[in-house]
């Protein structure tokens, strides 16, 4: 099944608006095993979205299309599918009964510009909308049906979950000679994509019914797996044959599958170990802590933390002594151990965890250039691990890989604990 996604609007063309619908739902589609053959963007012109959908129509057996199906007057998607389609605008009386209902719900009278969401190509099929106004219409031209959705992103992926992907399975399941497929993301740190890459490829000849892909989502790398037979239970053995090769080869590299973010496999490994972390961190701001906090329950493993910015506050919150950094001034090695060390004296943890570095573009010196970064780990049982690594990128770069460095000492000790 060929499918392609259509994305109407003046602000995605021009900058404005990023984008998110898009990789919702190929994410979603590939759950299905299902890879987007193209994603067009298209501005405000009539004729241009009206040409769009006859092309994206001739090519493919769906295309879904997003935005353009509110009442503003730069939403004319409805208007450009029936030119598409050679058919007139008609009323769909029941889109029109709950616009009108829903104005009186809100003390308002239903006006002309509202109304016009109820106007649909004469033959589509309308799914209402359950979390907002404008409906849903399916539309075939030719071979291809058409789905057309509001490009409000909390809508757009109500409807996408809710009634496109069912449709879309069902169909997949009726074509006769499918391919079956059983698909795995593996997320792996620390290991750059062209070595992955290099690591994983001698597996490819061996499993040959499973397609290697991969993608960068800075700091992690991902492997895509996708396994093709022509039945369920031949994809998913095929499946579990290479990623049990791939989690060799890569090891600790991998740190989850699918789903799994990193702080939350983070946190159910402090949790499982019953361990307590603190902070202090000086060039990531408080980005570590932003990371950590984003998990529901992390109180149960972070007590609290430092945003130690200055000289002054790093003496003052996390206890470095003000001799040592005049002797080695606040970005070395000296200085994340004893923040590291002094944080988790004060908040009585089990592990503390430090970051100071020059995050640019000003600052460095020439031993210490923009880029450098100390990270700290200090913890029961342990001597006190330092590591200095060297980012290359801006600013937002470097503090984001600071921060995954400094989570990812913190990781390895953790796994290294609980290892049989």
């Amino acid at each position: 099944m060929r499918v392609e996604l259509l994305c109407t609007g003046d602000e995605l063309v021009t900058g404005l608006t990023t984008d998110t619908n898009s990789p919702y739902l190929e994410a979603r589609l590939f759950e299905l095993g299902l890879k987007v053959q193209r994603v067009v963007l298209v501005g405000d012109v009539r004729e241009d979205i009206t040409l769009a959908l006859r092309e994206a129509a001739a090519r493919s057996d769906v295309v879904i299309v997003s935005g353009g199906l509110g009442p503003t007057a730069d939403d004319f998607t409805a208007e450009c599918a029936a030119a598409a389609a050679g058919v007139p605008l008609v009323e769909d009386v029941g889109t029109l009964q709950f616009l009108r209902e829903r104005a009186v719900k809100r003390g308002r009278e239903l006006t002309p510009n509202v109304a016009r969401m109820a106007l649909v190509p004469e033959g589509s099929e309308v799914v209402p909308n359950p979390v907002g106004a404008a409906p849903l219409f399916i539309l075939r031209l030719g071979g291809c049906r058409l789905f057309f959705l509001p490009g409000v992103p909390r809508e757009y992926r109500a409807l996408v979950d809710g009634e496109v992907l069912p449709r879309v399975r069902a169909e997949l399941e009726k074509r006769p000679g499918r391919t079956y497929r059983a698909f795995r993301l593996l997320r792996t740190v620390g290991i750059p994509e062209s070595v992955l890459d290099a690591r994983v490829a001698p597996l490819a000849a061996a499993h040959s019914r499973v397609v290697f892909g991969f993608r960068t989502h800075a700091p992690e790398n991902q492997l895509k797996l996708m396994a093709e037979a022509p039945s369920q239970s031949e994809a998913d053995a095929a499946l579990a044959a290479a990623e049990a090769a791939a989690r060799h080869e890569l090891g600790r590299a991998v740190y989850g599958a699918d789903a799994d973010t990193y702080p939350v496999v983070l946190g159910r490994l402090l949790t499982e170990a019953r361990a307590t972390l603190a902070l202090a961190e000086s060039c990531t701001g408080g980005l570590i802590a932003a990371q950590l906090t984003g998990v529901s329950g992390a109180s149960n493993f972070l007590l609290g933390g430092a945003v130690v910015y200055t000289e002054q506050m790093k003496t003052a919150w996390a206890g470095v002594p003000a001799d040592l950094l005049e002797r080695h001034g606040a970005v070395s090695r000296p200085v994340a151990v004893a923040m590291a060390e002094g944080i988790r004296a004060a908040c009585k943890t089990t592990y503390g965890l430090s970051v100071t570095g020059f995050a640019g573009p000003t600052g460095g010196t020439p031993e210490d250039p923009v880029g450098t970064v100390y990270c700290a780990l200090a913890g029961e049982g342990m001597s006190t691990r330092c590591e200095r690594f060297s980012i290359p990128g801006d600013r937002d770069l470097v503090r984001l890989f600071a921060a995954s460095n400094a989570l990812e000492l913190l990781r390895e000790r953790l796994l290294t604990v609980s290892a049989p």
